[in-house]
């Protein structure tokens, strides 16, 4: 059994969607994001709502292909010349033929093995290809990558034709830095997990604090990242004075909300065009990266407090229209300090 894709998030409900769409369609796929966001789990999760589901599902991992491995396995080639048209079939593919092949790091597959591969991925029927005797293989193929393969087609450094047989869906992860509301409900999740896998523990609860800096943190390893962190607090247990203790992650190493936006400002006004008229020269002074990540948080602010003022504050009906999950609603009415008018202060 696959674990559930986990999250509330826009993002994550459309990846859900998408792949639920995609998978019983038999079609080659590309699923693209950077290192640890969980690509190895959405070809899993093609595989099981896929009709192929029952039927041999192998990962190669092309960035352990060596060169022998691939003559004997993948391009049939016979170096004796003993071997007959007919007798010249690919043993992986053979193998799987009924199934999916999923070829992770395909962008570290060497220029010479992207051309060989080629023809098993070159018409509907996967055939394999010897110049004299073409063997049908029925094999779907789902590929992954951390890089842009189309710069590396325009750099030559990716075999074209081979991308675009690869590439008839392409599936984008978002990196965990850009939504951080779905990191409570990944702490729930696995924290459950963990419990459960030594025997019934107790299920660790984290404080407060500790959630807010998970969540602030930038996450260059993503939910693999996240996942050997928590698995390190959980081990530490009582060791340190709280949870933040444990963490081990360096406040200058991640970005923080309070620490990019003074805290006067985020009290002065729920009203994005306000906060942008009175700090619009600091903005100008900062970073892209963090200025945007400024104004984005503003923008939000801005958006949730004129919904829940629409609604009366009523959180059940702004989680609707705003199309988030209940609880990553609170999360952000707290992180981002939006406080009610004194029409609907109790």
């Amino acid at each position: 059994m696959v674990p559930p894709i986990i999250g509330e998030s826009r993002f994550i409900r459309n990846l859900k969607a998408l792949i639920s769409k995609v998978a019983p369609s038999g079609e080659n796929i590309l699923i693209c994001g950077e290192t640890g966001v969980g690509k190895d789990h959405v070809a899993q999760s093609l595989y099981h709502l896929s009709n192929r589901v029952g039927k041999p599902f192998a990962k190669l991992n092309c960035a352990g292909l060596t060169e022998s491995l691939f003559e004997i396995d993948i391009s049939c080639i016979d170096h004796t010349g003993t071997k007959k048209a007919s007798e010249m079939k690919s043993r992986l593919f053979d193998k799987i033929s009924g199934g999916i092949l999923y070829l992770d790091n395909i962008d570290l597959l060497s220029p010479a093995h992207q051309s060989e591969i080629l023809p098993f991925v070159q018409n509907d029927v996967h055939q394999i290809l010897d110049l004299k005797a073409p063997v049908p293989v029925d094999v779907c193929i789902i590929s992954s990558t951390t890089q842009d393969l189309e710069k590396m087609v325009k750099e030559r450094k990716f075999n074209e034709s081979l991308y675009f047989r690869l590439n008839t869906v392409r599936i984008d992860i978002a990196p965990l830095r850009e939504r951080p509301e779905d990191i409570p409900f990944l702490i729930d999740y696995y924290l459950e997990n963990y419990a459960s896998a030594n025997k019934g523990d107790k299920v660790m609860a984290l404080d407060k604090g500790t959630i807010d800096e998970l969540c602030a943190y930038h996450w260059p390893g993503n939910v693999r990242e996240l996942q050997n962190l928590l698995k390190r607090i959980m081990l530490l247990e009582g060791t340190g004075e709280n949870d933040s203790d444990l963490i081990g992650i360096e406040k200058n190493h991640h970005e923080i909300i309070e620490a990019d936006i003074p805290k006067e400002m985020m009290l002065q006004s729920n009203n994005f065009s306000d906060y942008y008229k009175l700090h619009a020269s600091e903005l100008a002074k900062l970073p892209l990266k963090k200025a945007s990540k400024i104004v984005v948080e503003m923008a939000e602010k801005d958006l949730i407090s004129n919904v829940l003022e629409k609604t009366g504050w009523n959180r059940s009906k702004a989680n609707k229209i705003l199309e988030i999950s209940y609880k990553t609603l609170l999360h952000k009415i707290q992180k981002l300090n939006i406080q009610p008018s004194d029409q609907w202060r109790q």
